[in-house]
């Protein structure tokens, strides 16, 4: 539904304008700019351009305006000067209406002769209004769960595990070993390329393709096996999804592992200096990480209480916009794959366009969670300081990468977004003190201390407000983007 239109009162500007919102968080504007405003833009484009002009018998800059205009015409000195009111006047109405444009208006210019007012209209999409609930009555806890001394001795078994030497073996093998391989793959009579080639798999390991890695238990080097098996609904040939496949399977070679004592040798080739060491430093690593699983999981229940709870409009620019970047990221995985993008497409026989249909409620969901958590921040009165931003902005990669790109007003704000939207969570699931933290690690069993040795923070400077009013659709998304991004 549209709001009824209101006009500005009368001032000594030199411009009228009515407002109107519409539906979809947009805003029509009508536009009279009074003809002297124009005609003095005009004679100042007309001297701007004058001073670049080729005119016979003139230097630069000194040419009549009759003669500028006999050379050059007059029509593109009046439009650039509309060009010009039309921007000023806009900024001004922004300013004027409180407005928060959330991409570039679409205008159109209905009126422009020299001596006559100017007129022109606009629509624009701005940042909509949030109906909060009560985000507060969440009822999530952080409870990190200690970790027990099976997890610790199954960590560093892992350790153990990931440091151990192949030693061939002239036996069957055993579950666990590892198997050299070459396997062929026949699919309806018809033999696929290669499968395998000597490849080194581990016996008795569950595989994407089940009762493969249980084929290898019991071969032995110079072996033939011949299995039937199922490829799952999960494999990336969606020719092969649920067909069975005859699997030759031919071992070269079978290895045990041999595991590193459990000694203060091994301790030391890990970073640490005994076993005792070891153990403290898995059992505090286990410790950070249930709480963060804790607090990740906190945080999503009161993000969704929160979402659920309020009430907005989300623009349709703010969805296209989240919908852009859940594609993006997804072609820089099919990259890290190693194809391209039009094969994954032909791959999972779908289009661009129909990913999208098909994400569009997620993407509504994310806009709608930035809003919201915008909306919870002002209100919370969270703020970001001059510290936090600059220790934030130095760990990004971008830092090394392009140190110039940091000085940009836009990639800041940003930054300070995402960092009061952490802060905002944070609060609201009760981490808002500074020991906060440390105090629930300890509680897992953990030091709570700063395992990367880090500063101790310095006294904070003045505060920075994150800017509430912006052109840019992009401010704010990495904000939310690793909470959302396994909803």
């Amino acid at each position: 539904m549209s709001d009824a239109p209101t006009t500005s009162a009368p001032t000594e500007r030199s411009f009228r304008h009515t407002i109107r919102r519409d539906a979809g968080s947009k805003v029509s504007l009508e536009v009279e700019v009074d003809a002297d405003r124009l005609t003095r833009q005009a004679d100042r484009v007309f001297e701007r351009h004058n001073q670049k002009a080729k005119i016979p018998g003139f230097r630069p800059g000194k040419a009549p305006r009759a003669m500028y205009e006999r050379s050059y015409g007059a029509e593109h000195l009046w439009a650039e000067a509309a060009e010009d009111v039309v921007d000023a006047t806009y900024r001004e109405i922004v300013e004027l209406e409180d407005l928060n444009p959330l991409d570039d208006p679409k205008v159109e210019l209905t009126q422009l002769e020299p001596g006559k007012p100017m007129l022109w209209t606009a629509t624009v999409t701005v940042r909509p209004e949030v109906t909060l609930g009560d985000y507060a009555a969440h009822g999530a806890t952080i409870e990190p769960a200690p970790p027990s001394e099976p997890e610790i001795e199954k960590t560093i078994d892992a350790m153990r595990e990931s440091h151990a030497q192949l030693q061939p073996v002239q036996r069957p093998a055993k579950a666990g070993d590892i198997v050299t391989v070459d396997i062929d793959v026949t699919v309806d009579g018809k033999t696929l390329p290669p499968f395998a080639r000597n490849a080194h798999v581990e016996a008795g390991r569950e595989t994407s393709i089940a009762g493969l890695g249980e084929a290898f238990v019991g071969l032995k080097a110079g072996d033939s096996k011949t299995v039937e098996l199922e490829f799952s609904s999960e494999t990336a040939a969606e020719e092969l999804k649920g067909k069975k496949g005859t699997f030759s399977i031919r071992p070269s070679q079978v290895a045990e592992k041999v595991l590193p004592a459990l000694d203060d040798d091994f301790a030391k080739t890990v970073g640490v200096g005994t076993v005792a060491d070891l153990r403290r430093e898995v059992k505090n690593e286990l410790a950070h990480s249930a709480f963060h699983e804790a607090r990740d999981t906190a945080a999503d229940k009161m993000l969704e209480h929160a979402v659920d709870t309020a009430s907005v409009e989300v623009p349709e620019v703010l969805v296209q916009d989240e919908l852009d970047h859940m594609v993006a990221d997804l072609k820089a995985r099919v990259r890290e794959q190693g194809i391209t993008f039009e094969q994954f497409l032909l791959q999972a026989r779908k289009t661009e366009d129909e990913i999208r249909l098909e994400w569009k409620p997620v993407a509504e969901k994310r806009a709608k969670s930035i809003l919201v958590l915008d909306a919870i921040a002002k209100k919370e009165g969270v703020t970001v300081t001059s510290n936090e931003l600059a220790a934030q902005v130095a760990m990004t990669p971008l830092a090394q990468q392009d140190p110039r790109a940091l000085r940009d007003p836009l990639v800041l704000a940003s930054f300070a977004r995402s960092i009061r939207n952490r802060k905002t969570v944070d609060k609201l699931i009760g981490l808002e003190s500074p020991d906060a933290e440390a105090e629930m690690i300890k509680k897992a069993g953990g030091e709570g201390t700063n395992l990367h040795g880090a500063a101790a923070s310095k006294p904070e400077e003045p505060k920075i407000i994150v800017p509430e009013t912006s052109k840019a659709t992009p401010e704010g998304r990495e904000a939310l983007r690793a909470m959302l991004e396994k909803k």
